[in-house]
């Protein structure tokens, strides 16, 4: 065995931060971890278990092993398809924001998927965003006309279906002056 194989960041002897630095890398960390970037945060959270502040390096070593459980409960994402039943399921659950980055990433990697399309015009609905739902629910129907009846009777879509972009989408015709 060799000697003068390199540590890893993690074992590497780094200087101990003072109470100030610990303070800083421990809200640094906390930011991280509530935009659920786990991995910049765990990293963040072990500089700060280093500092001298016994009760932050205690809370920073707990929050690291938090972002270690979520790092290892996130499903490995390969396919457009994985994605995409993922960002569904994201959808189901009302996290909108992660919903709508996996379903990006979907169509990203295979966008001529009507599903995919229309999942993300759902999606766009749901956050208020009714240009991009106009947007992806055109294509989503451009790919596959049956998407045009599903969108008339989705309720998701019937309540905003009054909203003129969605209207011309739909080709429906306006039931209610204005």
């Amino acid at each position: 065995m060799k000697k003068d194989s390199k540590p890893s960041p993690e074992t590497a002897t780094v200087p101990s931060p003072t109470r100030e630095q610990q303070a800083d890398l421990f809200e640094q960390a906390m930011r991280l971890f509530h935009r659920r970037d786990f991995a910049g945060a765990r990293t963040l959270f072990l500089q700060a278990a280093a500092g001298p502040v016994v009760e932050v390096g205690h809370s920073a070593k707990m929050h690291a092993r938090m972002c270690e459980r979520r790092l290892a409960a996130e499903p490995s994402l390969q396919t457009p398809e994985e994605l995409y039943n993922y960002g569904v399921a994201l959808l189901n659950q009302g996290r909108l924001r992660e919903a709508e980055e996996h379903l990006r990433n979907a169509i990203a990697g295979k966008g001529e998927a009507g599903h995919f399309h229309y999942a993300m015009a759902l999606c766009s609905v749901l956050l208020g965003d009714l240009a991009a739902a106009a947007r992806h629910l055109r294509r989503a129907i451009e790919i596959e006309p049956g998407n045009r009846i599903a969108a008339l009777n989705d309720p998701d879509f019937q309540r905003l279906a009054g909203h003129a972009m969605l209207r011309d989408v739909l080709g429906m015709e306006r039931t209610h002056p204005g």
